[in-house]
This record gives structure tokens, sequence and C-alpha cells, in this order.
């Protein structure tokens, strides 16, 4: 009798390996798909080679890769591990005579590897055509499938590569079957008397050996071993500026999955970006020359400083992005009527007093995801149809001035993980040489589901900022005023305050007591960052700049009827440009300003000629106040702030933001709301167009328009200290 016990087995079934079925067999299984994934990933790299500029990340790129490879390989393997998982249909499967259930597993591993096999195809004609990785806008390039059929005919051996297709099925679907027919297993229990002579093992290790298996599986489809939890996603494979090295590294059908919302995000108009440019190009300070065709766009200009600063009088740049600082929660909103009253912030409130404050300021979209982007990226997050911009490989690929920053140390201090909305592709393949340092980097413990405490994160943010040879330019993104509002243990001499009445908890719109003291726990989790911060020797040349990711919805009492009706409390956050070294005058600043301008504003101050192609302006220049203006962006819903106006597209309304009741001034003031209108669209489109047309490519592309900086006067020149 021929039987899966009986008959001899290969070199990974034999006698000594039966006992340890189906975990041989199945490994062998994984690492040769693995093998032919990684072998067109190898291809892949020779016909890419020329155009890869930074070699040196070539085997980090094949690493991250070969990750990807096991992940697609496990999900190859899963039916096949589902039948080995019990053992009635693994003897079944193993049958050495005809087998329904084998002939069945053949043909739905030969189906799933074939269809993997031919996306490669059209992944390798998709890369030659455009030197890029296939994803879900594939079919946007199709504007004639007819046309498009003919071309592919005529381009490329379609009948060889199908015959080729077609033998590579076939061996695959023979190598399976071999499998299935030599594979042998132990007895499950009591062995029939007709077998006794084959391997037996109990039930319970029969049930181990299959959790060994699923496990493995899951830790190779997982992709990566963390202490944040996060699986492999397609950031990983934009650790590098170099978008070469990125296209090495991506999978086709990891790309087409992680792509599946970025094709219905929003996509540029051109006819509308076209009509647009003249008057956003005149709003950034540029001249606008004749276009005829997007191709032509361009809003690239270069900052030259009339004052150059040698390197060891550059300042360093501090921003200070705060969860959820809401202007209307803070000590800066008018306060509550009596003494009892405990400040949210108080320390904030001090710092206003010695900084460039900005009351009028705005993130153009909302929540943390889009804020960040707008803060980086310098476009407004307008996708939300597509998910954020920042989990859009389509749109990961940005010219930033954070990047332009050259002799500059760059940091980006999170105190949880920078998997998190793919924040870390966003980061690392737009900035050069930048230190991403997150969970896993700090001493401190975890404080919850977001990491290390603030208090943990800007302590040891100023130790890593004093280890710096060169002028630094650093983000700290911080996390603990979010919920579940947890406050550490260990707070450094923090005593929580006692809770405050209902009405007070009312008047500035906190949703409880507990809310209420976690913001007064990152105030002074601020506090201790700054007196950190004085005693390094680097702190006085060092400008800082503090504000919040977003606002929050739930409205004070004392919120204004156009702010209330437009909901403008959830976009409102303040601005403090702190300069303890007198780089920045103190004052207030009442025009209105954005997340965009935040990178322009600093970069102005650092003696380094930039570029940018986005829509930030300097904040500080002579004469912006007057035209300022703050796109906001909330699903079908945009808005635009001007000239202490607010036009909403809908419903429609124009509102003035200061007026005692709420009054829409669209019938008596046609012609401004004509103009805000305009203006809106223009914005709106502009931004759609740069998401996708911005890359560090098209920047270095063009001849930016040049921009000279006013030079630095006494009150803003820096100290001589690093």
């Amino acid at each position: 009798m021929n039987t899966p016990y009986s008959r001899p087995g290969n070199a990974l079934s034999g006698p000594r390996l039966v006992r340890w079925q189906p975990l041989p067999d199945l490994a062998l299984f994984l690492v040769v798909n693995i093998l032919i994934f990684f072998s067109a990933r190898l291809a892949l790299l020779y016909f890419l080679l020329p155009d890869i500029a930074r070699t040196d990340h070539i085997l980090r790129a094949l690493y991250i890769g070969l990750k990807f490879d096991a992940r697609w390989a496990v999900f190859l393997a899963l039916p096949l591990a589902l039948v080995w998982a019990w053992p009635q249909a693994e003897r079944a499967a193993a049958d050495s005579g005809p087998s329904l259930l084998r002939r069945l597993l053949v043909g739905i591993e030969t189906l799933l590897f074939g269809l993997l096999a031919l996306l490669y195809v059209f992944d390798f004609g998709f890369f030659f055509y455009l030197r890029q990785r296939i994803d879900m806008t594939a079919p946007g390039y199709v504007d004639d499938p007819a046309i498009a059929l003919n071309m592919v005919w005529e381009s490329y051996p379609v009948i060889a590569l199908a015959l080729l297709l077609l033998a590579a099925l076939v061996l695959y679907a023979r190598g399976v079957s071999c499998l299935l027919r030599r594979h042998r297993t132990a007895w499950v229990g009591s062995a029939p008397a007709a077998l006794q002579d084959v391997p037996v093992i109990s039930r319970k290790r029969r049930a181990l050996l299959t959790l060994l298996g699923f496990a493995g599986m899951f830790l190779l489809g997982y992709g990566q071993i963390s202490s944040n939890l996060f699986p492999l996603r397609w950031s990983n494979a934009y650790f590098s500026e170099d978008n070469a090295i990125a296209t090495l590294a991506l999978h086709p059908a990891q790309n087409l999955f992680d792509t599946r919302r970025g094709a219905e995000a929003v996509k540029p108009d051109c006819a509308a970006a076209l009509a647009a440019y003249p008057r956003m190009a005149a709003w950034l300070g540029l001249k606008p020359e004749p276009v005829t065709s997007c191709d032509d766009i361009s809003y690239a200009r270069l900052y030259v400083p009339s004052t150059p600063l040698p390197p060891d009088r550059r300042p360093n740049i501090v921003i200070i992005l705060m969860e959820s600082l809401c202007w209307a929660r803070t000590s800066l909103a008018p306060a509550y009527p009596g003494s009892d009253f405990i400040e949210p912030t108080p320390f904030l409130k001090e710092l206003a007093a010695k900084s460039r404050y900005y009351p009028n300021f705005y993130s153009p979209s909302r929540p943390t995801a889009r804020g960040i982007f707008n803060t980086l990226i310098g476009i407004p997050d307008v996708n939300f149809d597509g998910g954020t911009s920042s989990r859009n490989p389509q749109i990961v690929d940005q010219a930033i001035v954070f990047n332009e920053l050259a002799g500059y140390e760059k940091f980006y201090n999170i105190g949880g993980s920078a998997s998190w909305a793919n924040v870390r592709g966003l980061i690392q393949h737009n900035v050069k040489g930048i230190r991403l340092n997150e969970e896993g980097s700090w001493k401190a413990p975890n404080m919850d589901v977001w990491g290390v405490a603030d208090i943990d994160l800007f302590k040891e943010s100023v130790q890593l900022f004093s280890q710096s040879s060169a002028p630094f330019a650093a983000v700290i993104q911080t996390a603990s005023f979010h919920r579940p509002y947890t406050i550490p243990e260990q707070r450094d001499g923090y005593e929580i305050p006692p809770a405050p009445s209902a009405e007070q908890i009312r008047y500035y719109g906190f949703d409880s007591a507990e809310e209420f003291q976690s913001l007064r726990f990152s105030d002074f989790a601020l506090r201790r960052f700054f007196e950190e911060a004085e005693k390094q020797p680097w702190f006085r040349n060092t400008i800082f700049a503090i504000f919040g990711d977003h606002g929050l919805y739930h409205a004070p009492t004392f919120t204004p009827p156009a702010y209330l009706a437009c909901s403008l409390q959830a976009w409102n956050t303040p601005l403090l440009l702190y300069a303890p070294g007198g780089h920045i005058p103190p004052g207030k600043d009442e025009a209105p300003h954005s997340q965009l301008d935040i990178f322009p504003t600093l970069a102005s101050l650092t003696g380094v000629p930039f570029r940018s192609n986005t829509l930030g302006r300097n904040m500080l220049a002579p004469g912006n106040d007057q035209n300022a203006m703050v796109f906001i962006s909330e699903n079908i819903t945009r808005m635009l702030i001007k000239d202490g106006y607010i036009y909403r597209n809908t419903p429609e309304s124009l509102y003035r933001l200061d007026a005692p009741e709420l009054e829409n001034l669209l019938e008596r003031e046609p012609e401004r709301a004509d103009a805000m209108r305009r203006t809106l669209s223009d914005f709106y489109e502009t931004t759609k167009f740069l998401l996708y047309n911005n890359g560090k490519a098209r920047l270095n592309a063009v001849r930016p328009q040049i921009i000279r900086l006013p030079p630095l006067t006494a009150g803003t020149s820096p100290s001589a200290e690093k």
C-alpha cells in the first residue's frame, strides 16, 4: 500500500522531520515563493540602477522589499496552510491516488500565483513606460482603450510573454502538486493497526505545530516586530529621499492595495488651475508669466537673504506642534469672570507676552494627520474622499522648505510611532538626512497608546539638541492632550489642579475636568521644556514656534456668532513665535495666517537661501498683513478668511467675524462675496494642482523667480551664540 505514511518522503519530509509537519513543507512553499518574488525585484534593480542616486540605500531597500515579498508569499500560502491545519484534510490532499481536494488546492494556488504573475507583467510594463510602479491610478493613463491595446501589441512581445506566463503556471502547478503528493505527516492520536510503523504524535503536539505555523506566517505577513505594533506599510519603502529607492522597495500588489483610496482622492483640474494661476502667483509675490499648459505652471520662488549669515551665527529652529491646542481653551482667550478659576495654560500666557503672538492663526484642515501635512508640506490637505494625504503614496513626494535648510541638522521628535498616519514616509522621503526620533528611541517608558508623556519628550529633546554641533531645525510633536488624557505618575512636580466647576468647564468648552487637567499638564510640560532649554548655550540663538495641530469643535460660551456658525474654533489655534535672542520683536499680530506659513517664515530668518513651490508665505514680510488670508477645508465645506470677513461655500454665507449678531451679507455686499468666492475657488484649485505637482524633480527642473528677503534689522539680528 502506498499511503502518505508508508511511502518514502523527500528531504524535507523524511523520518527525522515528519513529526514536525506541516512546518517543513510550509516553510519550503514560502521560501520558494519568496525567492520567485525577490528574483523579480533583482531584475527590477538591474533596470533601475542607472536612476539610483543613493546607492548606499540599495541594501536597505532590498531588505524592505524582501519583507513585502514575504508578506505576499504568506497570502499565497494561506489556502495550503488552512488545509494542512486539519489532519483529515491534510491526509486527503496528500493521497497519492485521485484526490478532488488536492486538485482543487493546486488550482487555487496556481490561480493566485497566476494573478500575481500577471500583475508583475503589467508592473514591469508600467515601469518601462513611466518609470514607476503600477498603482490604482493606472486606468487614468488609458484615455482610449483601443489605442492603448494597440500600443501594447506593437510595443511589447505579447505572444512570447503569454507563452512564457503559461509555461510558468504549468511548472508552478506541477510543483504544488508534487509538494502535496510527497507531503508526509505523523498520525495524530492512535494509529490504526495497519499503520503501526508510522510516526505518531499527540493531538496537543499537532495543535502546537499548527499554532506555530500560523504564528510564523502572521509575523512574516505583519512585516516587523516593534513595540509600537504598527505593521509594515508603504511608508517604510519611502525611507530615502531618492524616488528610485522607493520604487525598488515597493511590491506591485501592495502598491495597488495601498493606493486604492488614493484613486478616490481629489484630482487636479487643469483648466481651473490655469485660470487661477495669475491671481495666485501675484498673491505669492510672483510676477505671473503667460502660461497655456499645466506643464508650465510654476509657483517656484527662490528667497535670497539680504543678510547672509555664516553657519556659526545661523539661528536654530524649534517647531512645537501641540496636540489640540485650541485658542478658545487657553488662557489667551477671554478669562472666566471671577478670581477662583485656575487658568488652563498659565505658562503659554506668560510666553505670549514675550513673543510675537498671532491669535488668528489656523489649521487649513484637520485632524492631526492633516495638520502635520499642512505644516510640513505647505499645501492644505484637501483629500477627504481618499483619506489623508499623508496616507496617499501618490502624494508622498513633495518639495518642502524643511529640506531646503542647508547646513542644518534636522530632527523630528514624536512620542509615539511615526508609522501612525504614515508620517514616516512623508518625513524621511522629503527631508534629506533627518533624524526621526520616535517610540523606541526614548529612555522614558510609554505613557499610553500615544507613546511617552510630553514632559519626557521635551526633556529628552533638549538633550538631543544639546548634542548637535551644527545649527539645528527640529519639530516636536506632542500628544498628551488627547484621549485618554493620561497624566503619568512621574510628572516632575506637577500637581493636578482641583476640578473646575461645571459652569467653568462649559465656559471654556471643555468636555470634562479630565480634559482641562490634561491641558494644564501639557502647559506644565512646555514650561519644563523652556526651563531646561534656558540652561543650554544654544537657547538665545533659537527661534521657537508654538502652535496646535488643530482646534476643537466643542465651543466655549464666549464664541462670537460668526465663529460659532462656521465652527471656526475647530481650526483656530494660537501661534507664538518666541525668539529670546531678539530675532523677532514681541508683539501681537491680528492678521490671519495659517500653518502653511510656518516654514517660509522661519526659514527667512536663517540667512540661508531657500526655494518654495507651495502656498506658504513669510508672515514677517513687509506688507504681508495687508492681503493676508486663510483657506480652510472640511470635506465639501470650504471657507476663506480675509479682511475681517469669512466666506463659506456651503451653505453659502458671508459674515463679519467681529459682528455681535449673525448676519449673512451675501446680498448686502455682493462685490465682496463675488471676490471671495473667486479667491476661494482659486485657492482650492491651486491646492489640488500642487498636491500632485510639487515633487522635488519638478522644483529642480524649473528656474524660480527670485525674491529678496529684507535685511535683518538691529532688533532682529541674531546673537553670536550658537
